[in-house]
Order: structure tokens, then C-alpha cells, then sequence
């Protein structure tokens, strides 16, 4: 990304002045806005400057993406996908399934939001009044989620296996090698009594007479 163009973040209360007039310069009812300050992702200078803010209104696993406001003095494409990037982080950390908006522009068809079409087999969330004007994209499929879901769980399941199996494994052998170092101690130690016994055959009846 070019330096010059802003990085993306949550909105926070200092940002409010400099918000309410991006909202007023994009023709939004910038009052009834700033209560759903929380709900913005901004894009700002390292200054703190804000040049391009959206809203991100959560409803479950459906999540409606609005009030889009741009500076003049930046490519607007370059800001949205700035602001872009950001949402979809969000989104997926929070497990949402489907964005929805009223936003018009290239940009967003290109970033794969389609015209909705009602009524919706899979229904739609209350803050989609179904009519002309919505587009929504769907991040991730449910029931491909579940089967993704599913494999990992297996792949872990057969991982954990096997690493049970490998430490059943390093026991047997620790047992096995246990086993052989104390035969080895013993058989050891029979070769220096045999050795002994050898070298002093009367040692065992001095031992048994007391060492006289």
C-alpha cells in the first residue's frame, strides 16, 4: 500500500469532530450518526487525520456495511479498499456470513457484492427491508464451514492419535532399554563374582567364617 494513503482502525471518541464533519461533507445526517460512533471503522493519517469512515452494524451472522464518507483529497477507490480490508478482518474474526449494503459504486460489485433478490431462500436479517437498491456478498458458506469444521477436527483427532501412539511407542522402548541396562548390571556383576571366585577360590569360606 502506498505510505501516503491512510491506515484503517476503529473509530474513537477523538475522532468525533473530525467525523461529524466528513459526515456533513458527504451529505449524511451526520447528528443522528455520531451515537453509532462504536460501529465505524476510519481511515486516518498517522496525524490522526480521518479521510474516509464506514459503519459496520453487526446482526448476527449478517452485518450491514453503510454510511460511507470519503475525503476529496484521496483517490476514493483507495480509501474503500483500505476500509475494505478492514471490515472483512472483522467480519471473519466475529464469524459473520453475509455483508449487506445500500452503497453504490464499482467497487463494491468488484469486491463481490451482488444485487439482492427477494424473497431470499435463506432469508434475510430485519434491518434488510426487502426492495430495490440492497446488495449483499456472502464471506463464507455455512455448510462448507461445518465440513472445513469437520476436517480439521478429524485431522486433529488422527494428529492426537498418533501422537498417542508415539509415545505409547518411546514408553515400550524406555521400558525395553531399562530392562537390558539392568540385565546388563547383573550379568556384570555375576562376571566379577565369577571373576572373583576365580582369582580367590578360599574368599567364599572366608567370608562365610566371619574374614578370618
Amino acid at each position: 500500500m502506498d505510505p501516503a494513503i491512510p491506515l484503517a482502525r476503529r473509530a474513537a471518541v477523538d475522532d468525533l469532530p473530525l467525523l461529524l464533519e466528513l459526515w456533513r461533507s458527504a451529505g449524511l445526517p451526520a447528528e443522528d450518526l455520531a451515537p453509532f460512533l462504536t460501529e465505524f471503522q476510519v481511515a486516518s493519517t498517522p496525524e490522526g487525520t480521518v479521510t474516509a469512515a464506514v459503519g459496520l452494524m453487526v446482526d448476527g451472522t449478517d452485518a450491514l456495511l453503510h454510511s460511507e464518507a470519503l475525503s476529496p483529497d484521496y483517490e476514493a477507490d483507495e480509501l474503500r479498499s483500505t476500509l475494505w480490508g478492514r471490515v472483512i478482518i472483522l467480519a471473519r474474526n466475529q464469524g459473520i456470513q453475509r455483508l449487506w449494503t445500500r452503497e453504490t459504486g464499482d467497487f463494491w460489485t468488484a469486491s463481490g457484492f451482488v444485487p439482492a433478490t427477494f424473497p431470499m431462500e435463506t432469508g434475510v436479517p430485519k434491518f434488510v427491508e426487502p426492495g430495490p437498491g440492497w446488495f449483499w456478498c456472502q464471506l463464507f458458506d455455512p455448510v462448507e464451514a461445518k465440513q472445513l469444521v469437520a476436517e480439521q477436527m478429524a485431522l486433529w483427532e488422527a494428529t492426537r492419535a498418533g501422537e498417542a501412539e508415539e509415545l505409547q511407542q518411546r514408553i515400550r522402548n524406555f521400558r525395553t532399554l531399562a530392562v537390558g541396562f539392568a540385565a546388563l548390571v547383573v550379568l556384570m556383576m555375576l562376571g566379577f563374582l565369577f571373576y572373583v571366585l576365580r582369582a580367590r577360590p578360599d574368599i567364599l569360606q572366608r567370608v562365610l567364617r566371619g574374614g578370618r
